[in-house]
């Protein structure tokens, strides 16, 4: 029907949604990151690196069956419910959350029942001598739950509920883990005592995720007229969108997700079955500290999802492309100043875990190099998976994998740990080269230098030239860790104050003026 316009999101609301529940996303992931910082402390204090490998092994394998079994049935959720709201379709979320929730209960379902009943063996051949078979089919019933949970707190997403999200997951979640863990260890640190810490609190998650959905996806009568049949493939005006094209595109997203999973965690069980638990417990380490900084592409992911989703599926990349570079400052702003001081000033960092933590300082450089290179990159993964391309990614996530495996063949025998964080790092480079080339190219939206020069030449002059002359005058030591993190920071939050118009942060930040109707561009389809 040519000439009936459709109104899209503005860019004062997006960003007026961006300034409210961005800044308590960041909060509460950064309190998460907090509480999974201090939960490694505890675990590399008391079980040294390899009992800590140990640990690492575990909740990797955990970590990596949950992505698989969700089949990306999460970030499906997110795409469909966002894209039908903007669409006037909010009455499509309990369909859809049907659509998703069967067949991964069914799966993970059957792989928990597998993972019991195989749980000799693969204990025998994965970590023999630490009777960790009681461990195994202590974990597997709760594939199922972890999930379940994974599901809904998509579906949260995708409904606008990021606050509710970042709340269970950055802060509930965490403190039932630490104080779980905590309990474990003292009791003596069993395999099966760490294993059960680590899943119980998916129980209370799963009932507090629930609760929380039960009015997010009533279904709501829409004002708003409906799109156009050609503003997407998969998702009709008239209908909501079908269990094919839902899985059409979370399936793909589902694979990616395992092997994105997979190049989380290769490292550490590179290490491990190459150069041993103690290695392993290592680079567990170095891992956990370098996700403090994704964290800060999570917490932009959840929020901007959403936004991005129906900018695109209005074809507004204008305003998805501005949303971009905004995150991307946000993003260099937040989490190079991080990286440059785990470059330099890596060997006390590590040593907070324990003293034979300490050696891993220049493999931990290595990869806090590379984030700094992913980091300017952006949100170039959300815009691929908010733009439907979720097969694209899914060929990314494989080449950057292939890339991981066989270096790590290559390397580790070589170089040891070094030869990991190398794999790792290439890996991730990989990703994000092949990601950052093709939404440039097919989507017309990037990191654009002029919008990013600020915020890197802050971080830089302050973190990484400030950094080096802390380093020179006083050391790797704690006395030059705490004299960088005092007067950098200190220096670091004048300037953003100073700088904050020039930095976008007060546009961000500001109560926004939400334009009237006459104000809204207009949208013609065919």
């Amino acid at each position: 029907m040519r000439g009936q316009s459709r109104v899209g999101p503005s860019a004062a609301g997006t960003a007026g949604t961006l300034a409210r529940t961005g800044t308590l996303s960041f909060l509460l992931v950064m309190t998460g990151s907090v509480l999974a910082f201090g939960t490694t402390l505890m675990v590399g204090n008391l079980l040294g690196a390899e009992g800590t490998g140990t640990f690492f092994q575990i909740t990797a394998c955990f970590a990596i069956l949950t992505t698989v079994c969700t089949l990306g049935a999460d970030t499906g959720l997110v795409r469909f419910l966002s894209a039908g709201r903007a669409r006037g379709r909010s009455q499509d979320g309990p369909i859809l959350l049907r659509t998703a929730l069967i067949p991964v209960i069914a799966v993970s379902g059957c792989v928990g029942m597998a993972l019991w009943t195989a749980a000799p063996v693969l204990s025998e051949r994965w970590l023999p001598g630490l009777e960790a078979a009681a461990g195994i089919r202590v974990a597997a019933p709760f594939i199922l739950f972890s999930t379940v949970l994974a599901v809904l707190f998509g579906a949260l997403r995708g409904s606008r509920r990021v606050v509710r999200f970042a709340v269970l997951q950055n802060l509930v979640l965490p403190l039932l883990r630490l104080g779980s863990l905590g309990a474990a260890i003292l009791a003596g640190a069993a395999v099966h005592l760490l294993a059960a810490a680590w899943v119980l609190p998916l129980l209370v998650l799963v009932a507090l995720a629930s609760l929380s959905l039960r009015r997010s996806l009533v279904p709501q009568q829409s004002s708003q007229p409906a799109a156009p049949d050609t503003a997407a493939a998969s998702v009709g005006p008239d209908s909501p969108p079908s269990r094919r094209s839902f899985w059409s595109f979370s399936g793909a997203r589902g694979v990616s997700a395992g092997i994105e999973v997979l190049l989380e965690w290769v490292g550490v069980l590179a290490a491990a079955v190459m150069l041993g638990p103690a290695a392993a417990g290592v680079f567990g380490v170095i891992n956990r500290c370098i996700r403090l900084g994704t964290m800060l592409d999570h917490t932009a992911r959840i929020v901007s999802g959403p936004s991005l989703s129906e900018n695109l599926a209005l074809g507004d990349t204008g305003a998805a492309g501005k949303l971009f570079n905004s995150i991307t400052r946000l993003l260099i702003l937040g989490a190079w100043p991080l990286y440059l001081v785990f470059i330099l000033f890596g060997e006390p960092v590590l040593r907070f875990f324990g003293p034979e933590f300490g050696n891993g300082a220049p493999v931990f450089a290595v990869s806090a190099a590379a984030m700094l290179v992913v980091v300017t990159a952006g949100g170039v993964q959300s815009v691929l998976l908010m733009s439907g391309r979720s097969r694209w990614q899914l060929l990314n996530k494989a080449a950057a994998l292939v890339t991981a495996v066989v270096l790590s063949i290559l390397l580790i025998p070589l170089l040891g740990l070094a030869g990991a964080a190398l794999a790792w790092a290439a890996a991730s480079l990989v990703d994000v080269g092949l990601a950052a080339f093709q939404v440039r190219k097919f989507l017309g939206i990037g990191t654009r230098w002029r919008e990013i020069r600020l915020p890197a030449s802050l971080a830089l002059g302050v973190f990484g030239i400030g950094g080096l002359i802390v380093r020179l005058a006083a050391g790797s030591t704690f006395t030059g860790l705490l004299i960088m993190l005092i007067t950098g920071g200190t220096a670091y939050l004048g300037l953003l104050v100073m700088l904050r118009r020039p930095l976008g942060l007060t546009a961000l930040l500001a109560k926004p003026h939400v334009p009237g109707p006459a104000e809204h561009p207009a949208r013609t389809g065919n």
